[in-house]
């Protein structure tokens, strides 16, 4: 087996990998020797003012993505999951510095491309070198959207209109009324820039409503019409 065919499969979905198979993944891989790394629940990944040194990829685990405020609270950007990207928006910004932390959620294992071996063509010429960089403007185009809705999130006045919002977008994005958060209460609070108490407790009237059913990160949307009528409000 080629060195790095397991690795291939196992990151083959990653958006940045569009429209490659897996021979030529592996060929890519092999090109670049990227460094993988394991990390235990907790441990910090990258800190923020830590030198940049490349494109994260989440191959197992997950991975939380924080930075504190002038005030010095925790503002939760992002969670990171199995087969997507972090520190792609600054790659080519000219910052060496991570701008945010970023913290296993899980046990997990990071792949880090280093910048240079993905805009330099090498000397065998390969052509997935286009298709990557081509792969990557998509991917941060697309965080810029995310971003602006993150704005949208935080420009709501209401605690319900912020955890409906929430909910109706991570429904969508499953494709069922039944998901799980990719998040936990206290990281969904910090995402939405409320309080833990508050969130639960709005949480709870929903419950209570017969609008959302829950146990843990798990959700089921019972009435999407009514937090659709909370997002208006």
């Amino acid at each position: 087996m080629r060195k790095y065919e397991a690795l291939a499969k196992r990151i083959l979905k990653c958006e940045l990998f569009d429209g490659f198979d897996n021979n030529q993944l592996v060929s890519m891989l092999e090109c670049f020797s990227p460094r993988i790394f394991n990390y235990s629940k907790g441990d910090y990944i990258v800190i923020a003012g830590d030198r940049y040194h490349g494109l994260g990829i989440i191959v197992e685990g997950s991975a939380v993505i924080t930075k504190e405020n002038a005030a010095g609270s925790r503002v939760m950007l992002g969670v990171a999951a199995a087969g997507e990207l972090f520190g792609e928006v600054i790659a080519f910004s000219g910052k060496e510095q991570w701008p945010a932390n970023v913290q296993a959620q899980t046990d997990c294992s990071v792949l880090f491309l280093e910048n240079n071996e993905i805009i330099n063509q090498c000397s065998e010429a390969c052509s997935f070198h286009s298709q990557l960089i081509k792969n990557l403007l998509r991917t941060v185009s697309n965080r810029a959207i995310m971003l602006n809705r993150r704005v949208e999130y935080l420009s709501m006045k209401s605690i319900s209109s912020k955890v409906a919002c929430l909910l109706l977008e991570h429904m969508e994005r499953s494709g069922s009324h039944t998901f799980r958060l990719p998040m936990n209460r206290n990281e969904m609070a910090d995402f939405l820039n409320i309080s833990r108490p508050s969130m639960s407790r709005e949480m709870g009237v929903m419950r209570d409503s017969g609008i959302i059913e829950f146990q843990k990160e798990a959700i089921r949307i019972l009435k999407a019409d009514k937090l659709k009528e909370m997002i208006k409000e």
